[in-house]
């Protein structure tokens, strides 16, 4: 599935296609069940093509098979929905996968990261390093990516759309010109000027506005040419840009590891080291690093390539909803199975009502050794019954000729890891399309031995367009982290907020936030409620670290003002006006958004700053140093394994980088973290930990004396001891031995004897075991849903809920664009 990950967004749906012949009939169904004629197939991109990432063989050659090579043994081709079954009887030995589309997730923050200060201390601003953006666009005419002089300061672009021909061998070998691929046009700098100054209506532009404002907080200049004091520069003011804009709306896989390919190859060109932001993602998918997309994008980055790094937006689906006494709702549950009887899994669309059109697609991760079958009971007759490992079952059209029917799919851990199922991932996907009764409850079967992980996405009427989408009743804040976040060597970046006030346009007041996810007179430097939460399904500690993102302040898109358009991201449902949209302008061109989609650029910003200073570091180098860079959040931190190891803070980096001096460590200063809410009665289950050791200046500890950090366990086991990873920053794991289920083990740290922090974690065969402390804290209470509005927020509820759609973010995750939005679970007040 290739949707955005500007970190709002709908999930993207990694539903393989088998290679054997048997896997050809599977590969058949899974496009014919969900097609019907009425309506577009809710796996197709744009064009109403289907995307298809796949994998070749080695010795194949993938352009003469009609592919468009994408590197690491992949490649990429758009179908017919119709041609498929062509294309998998010609290519029998070739294993493709498909996805719903990823979606995009959606100033003050200089004070929280301290960028200017490094920029002012060090003399970095960026220059001599490329901030690629994967995203739905740029305005290329806005002042903030124009020098002094109002000269682009974008060195590429590649674009959806016709190819232009002005740089045909490119084009060529990005698949632009490729009738199996998307269309797509270059510009250089020079081609950009040239359109600026003869005509600026058919230079880039961005309609959307997510890349845009996305692009400014990592490398916008604030408006140079028109303010040499701009007050809303970016992270990496003097960085050069290159911008990949594969669509404005819902991204393929293969589209989004083309744009890397993209970034990286027309830096290599410049002789510029790169870092790649990508603020696109979505819930579907195996959460364990083996989905395609993410070992595609892995493969251009690591320890062989110095100079490249990547930075992903973790995602906003880490809310959780009640609607009366039903809930919590959100996008992640657990279950465990029983050889003895059928777990029941319900899936909802809470708060609506009526007959809906659209589709729904689940993944469920087992952990190594679990058999579980898996099944699916619906309305109108719908009925799977569990299916083994190995097998896939469906429930077809009942010949009536009504195109109402749902239809669905079950694959359940297919050999030869097909359906978009690594050989390394005990997985299994269901799907299913049509249309049915909001009202009526769909169900995932789950029998057998194991512990079921799964993640739900919807499109059409079931995704986060007319209400908040499919979800599970009983859902969990815990492993919410999206795709391609989970994958180990990407970095996952959530979010914290930003500020909570500002100006508005034009007002004699200043706005401020009096609530915020259903915490009054909330602080600054709090993690955001919708942030998606850690860890993964394997356990590994996400997201890697956080950065403002809620309120942040940045470029407005010429075509995304909502003076002039009604539906814009940044068109205001909860300004104190009545009838007021406009609150969240602060200035002619720049305007408020919110959502890790903002929290990624600060860190892309910070790497492109680092490069200045060692542009051969590698991804691994580089999340190391940010991760033992970090500080505590000052604000609210409700749950450790929201915020990864702390917060982006690059005053600490070149303590770091040289390995300054610094006091004595201070215990009341220093922090440790860890992964997980539980641990579970099984030693293979680790829970990962991290330690920061801070000075009384908040400085980080340059080093310590043997045996002086020591790691003291009641209860557990540690399955990894104390290790030192970078100055001041050390990890380890721990676990629960076999036979505790019910128990606790009490962790703590110590330097020099003295504590540092102490933590019970519970130890639980599953979340509903351990009760509702893994998800309580303040949160919002949805009251009601009419026409894609959802209702107030309530106070002192028992769920930290996250929004998956804040604010203006909300509209940039939807299908389609809508002129009326859910109200926000934030209060604000005129001062």
């Amino acid at each position: 599935m290739a949707a955005l990950a500007m970190c709002c967004g709908i999930a993207c749906v990694l539903l393989g296609l088998a290679s054997s012949a048997r896997g050809d009939v599977h590969a058949r169904r899974i496009v014919a069940l969900l097609d019907t004629p009425s309506r577009r197939h809710p796996l197709a991109a744009e064009d109403g093509r289907i995307p298809l990432l796949v994998r070749v063989p080695p010795g194949v050659s993938a352009r003469a098979r009609g592919l468009l090579p994408l590197g690491d043994g992949l490649a990429a081709v758009h179908l017919d929905a119709a041609a498929l079954p062509a294309f998998l009887q010609a290519n029998p030995d070739l294993a493709p996968t498909v996805s719903p589309p990823r979606r995009a997730l959606l100033d003050a923050s200089g004070a929280i990261t301290h960028a200017p200060a490094f920029r002012v201390h060090t003399g970095l601003d960026g220059t001599g390093a490329v901030v690629g953006i994967i995203d739905t666009g740029i305005d290329a005419a806005h002042a903030d990516f124009r020098d002094a002089e109002g000269k682009t300061r974008i060195a590429w672009l590649i674009q959806r759309g016709k190819p232009r021909g002005l740089h045909p061998e490119l084009e060529e070998r990005f698949g632009c010109t490729a009738k199996g691929q998307s269309p797509c046009a270059i510009l250089a700098a020079a081609d950009i000027d040239a359109l600026l100054a003869s005509a600026p209506s058919s230079a880039p532009r961005d309609p959307t506005g997510h890349g845009t404002h996305v692009a400014s907080i990592a490398a916008g200049n604030g408006g140079l040419a028109n303010n040499p004091l701009p007050t809303y520069a970016g992270v990496a003011p003097g960085a050069t840009l290159i911008v990949a804009a594969p669509s404005s709306a819902g991204f393929s896989d293969p589209d989004i590891i083309n744009a890397a390919r993209f970034i990286f190859d027309r830096a290599d060109a410049l002789h510029m080291p790169a870092v790649v932001n990508v603020s696109l993602g979505s819930d579907y998918g195996p959460h364990d690093g083996t989905s395609e997309l993410e070992r595609g994008l892995a493969a251009l980055i690591g320890d062989g390539e110095p100079g490249r790094a990547m930075v992903v937006a973790a995602g906003n689906s880490g809310a959780l909803y009640t609607f009366g006494e039903r809930g919590p709702y959100g996008v992640h549950t657990e279950a465990r199975s029983s050889e003895h009887a059928t777990t029941r899994v319900p899936i909802g669309l809470p708060g609506l009502a009526g007959k809906i059109d659209g589709a729904g697609f689940v993944w469920l991760t087992f952990r190594p050794g679990d058999e579980v079958s898996v099944g699916l009971d619906g309305p109108g007759g719908l009925s799977i019954s569990p299916v083994a490992p190995g097998a896939d079952g469906d429930d077809e059209d009942d010949g009536d000729g009504d195109d109402d029917d749902l239809r669905a799919v079950v694959v359940n851990a297919i050999a030869g890891a097909q359906a978009g199922i690594a050989a390394d991932s005990n997985s299994a996907v269901v799907s299913f399309s049509g249309k049915w009764d909001a009202g009526e409850e769909i169900a995932i079967l789950l029998r057998g031995r194991g512990d079921a992980q799964l993640w739900v996405a919807g499109t059409g009427d079931a995704g986060p367009g007319v209400g908040l989408g499919v979800m599970f009743e009983r859902a969990v804040k815990f492993g919410t982290v999206g795709v391609p976040a989970t994958h180990p060597e990407l970095i996952a970046v959530g979010c914290t907020l930003n500020r909570k006030r500002w100006r508005p346009l034009g007002a004699a007041g200043s706005l401020e936030l009096a609530s915020f996810g259903g915490v009054a007179e909330p602080m600054v430097d709090s993690l955001c409620y919708f942030s998606g939460a850690g860890p993964t399904a394997t356990g590994v500690m996400k997201p890697d670290l956080v950065a403002p993102g809620a309120f942040v302040a940045a470029a407005m898109s010429h075509d995304a003002d909502p003076r002039s358009s009604a539906g814009s991201i940044f068109s205001a449902f909860d300004c104190p006006d009545e009838g007021d949209r406009l609150c969240h302008l602060v200035d002619e061109t720049h305007a408020i958004n919110s959502g890790t989609s903002m929290s990624a650029p600060q860190v892309s910003g910070a790497i492109a700053l680092i490069f200045g200073r060692d542009p051969t570091l590698t991804q691994r180098e580089l999340r190391d140093l940010l991760t033992a860079s970090v500080a505590r959040p000052r604000g609210l931190v409700p749950f450790d394994y929201q915020q990864g190891s702390g917060e982006l803070q690059l005053d600490n980096v070149l303590a770091v980088l040289d390995s300054l001096p610094s006091l004595e460590p201070s215990v009341a200063h220093s922090y440790f973290v860890l992964g997980a809410p539980y641990l579970r009665p099984d030693p293979s289950h680790e829970v990962a930990g991290v330690v920061e050791l801070r000075d009384a200046k908040d400085a980080v500890v340059s080093s310590v004396a043997d045996g002086e950090l020591t790691l003291r366990l009641h209860g557990g086991v540690a399955s990894r001891p104390l290790t030192r990873v970078h100055a001041g920053m050390w990890r380890f794991a721990i676990a629960a031995e076999r036979g505790t289920g019910g128990g606790a083990v009490t962790v703590e740290v110590l330097f020099r004897g003295q504590a540092i922090g102490k933590r019970v974690m519970p130890i639980a065969v599953d979340a509903w075991a351990v009760g509702s402390g893994v998800n309580a804290v303040g949160g919002c209470s949805v009251t009601r849903m009419e026409g894609g509005r959802r209702g107030e927020c309530a106070r002192g509820v028992a769920i930290f809920s996250e929004l998956a759609v804040l604010l203006g973010a909300f509209g940039a995750l939807r299908v389609r664009r809508r002129t009326r939005r859910a109200e926000s679970c934030e209060d604000f007040r005129s001062v």
